[in-house]
Parts: C-alpha cells; sequence; structure tokens
C-alpha cells in the first residue's frame, strides 16, 4: 500500500551503498515542476525541472544514474516553482524478489501540485539491481 499523501517537502528513503541506482523523472503538468534528491550528508545527487511540453503533454525532465554511497540515506524533494513550493506526494517501494534473493527494487514517488488531485503532475522512479551488467 502507498505512503501518503504525505509533503514533497523532504522525504526519507534507504538506498543500499554500492548498488547503481537509475532515475527518471517525468511530468505532465503546465506549471514548473521541480525533483531533487540529496545524500546522507544533504549534498545535491541530483536535481531536475520542467514543464510539459504543450502544457499537459508527458514530458521527461531528466533521467541518469548515481552510485547510492555513505550510510545509503537520501532524501527526495518534489515541488514546484523551483522548490519554492511543495507537492503533495504518494510513493511506494516495490521489491522484485525470490525467497530472500532481492533482484531489483524501485521507489515510485507521483505529485499533486494542484487542487485537482489527479497526481499526475510529477512522476520520479529510483531503481536498482542486485547486479550490473
Amino acid at each position: 500500500m502507498s505512503v501518503g499523501p504525505v509533503s514533497g517537502n523532504g522525504i526519507a528513503i534507504t538506498l543500499p551503498p554500492g548498488k547503481t541506482v537509475f532515475w527518471t523523472a517525468n511530468v505532465q503538468a503546465s506549471w514548473a515542476q521541480y525533483v531533487q534528491v540529496r545524500d546522507f550528508a544533504n549534498n545535491p545527487v541530483f536535481q531536475a525541472n520542467g514543464a510539459s511540453t504543450g502544457g499537459h503533454s508527458p514530458t521527461q525532465i531528466g533521467q541518469g544514474t548515481f552510485v547510492a554511497s555513505g550510510t545509503g540515506a537520501y532524501t527526495v524533494y518534489l515541488g514546484y516553482n523551483n522548490g519554492q513550493s511543495w507537492s503533495q506526494v504518494m510513493w511506494e517501494e516495490m521489491t522484485l524478489n525470490i525467497g530472500s534473493q532481492i533482484y531489483s527494487s524501485s521507489f515510485n514517488f507521483i505529485s499533486e501540485d494542484g487542487a485537482d488531485q489527479d497526481f499526475n503532475d510529477t512522476c520520479l522512479t529510483l531503481t536498482w539491481f542486485n547486479s550490473i551488467g
């Protein structure tokens, strides 16, 4: 069951240190959306912002990879207006495993920036695999 809605002003998650994390951020919104992930030392790992082409068309505003480090503690921020306002967010972690062997895990975050409560303004996905290559 998903968590939320909660404020996008700092959602704590844990990623396994040493694993490569793939991320993608997509929007369907006329207002400029904002995504940032910070590490355990409060350093930005990545940031993406932007609005939809034509106001509501699905648009990717960023993607990439990073290696989880330190304690594995990360904080996720989702908002709009360049991070000056915070969205309402629903999120969940989904793990794919056979028995106790975890093969992959993903965090999915969806946000709502206004009053229509459709929770489709931003979608951020963070995915890691047990092995790479």
